[in-house]
């Protein structure tokens, strides 16, 4: 059963692009590996869980994947990602069972009366070459208080 709860602010460094919705699943991976040629090139083994921001807007979708960076550091971009209250479920397992993991989360907002907010997010706690061992947090902001 998905969690509501705080998500902390966190400045972050990585890649931010806005792509076409209708493309979102061919360009996403694509992201991924700018972001890991970006560490590599910047000499960085450990950076914190990578974790991606996504923001629809019309047609458009903005996504922001990243690590947690306190610096700059040439080949990233700076953003943040925003703190608030968040409907989030933990998924143990392959990555594709995602979008299923979304559609119960827009029900479970949906029937908890809350609003939701502008982002989703997955932060990867944990991923391997055998994916049944991969830990992701799927979460979507929602605009109300906690209780």
């Amino acid at each position: 059963m998905p969690d509501l709860i705080q998500i902390a602010h966190a400045q972050m460094g990585g890649i931010v692009r806005t792509i076409p919705m209708v493309t979102r699943m061919q360009l996403i991976p694509v992201l991924f590996e700018r972001l890991d040629d970006a560490l590599d090139k910047a000499s960085v083994f450990f950076a914190g869980p990578q974790t991606a921001l996504y923001r629809i807007d019309g047609d458009e979708m903005e996504v922001r994947i990243g690590v947690p960076l306190f610096q700059p550091i040439d080949e990233f971009e700076m953003f943040e990602a925003p703190g608030g209250n968040a409907l989030c479920q933990r998924v143990l397992g392959p990555l594709d069972g995602l979008p299923g993991v979304y559609r119960s989360l827009t029900e479970e907002i949906s029937a908890r009366g809350l609003t939701r907010g502008v982002w989703a997010r997955e932060v990867y706690r944990f991923i391997a070459k055998d994916a049944s061992l991969n830990v992701t947090d799927v979460s979507i902001d929602v605009t109300d208080a906690l209780h």
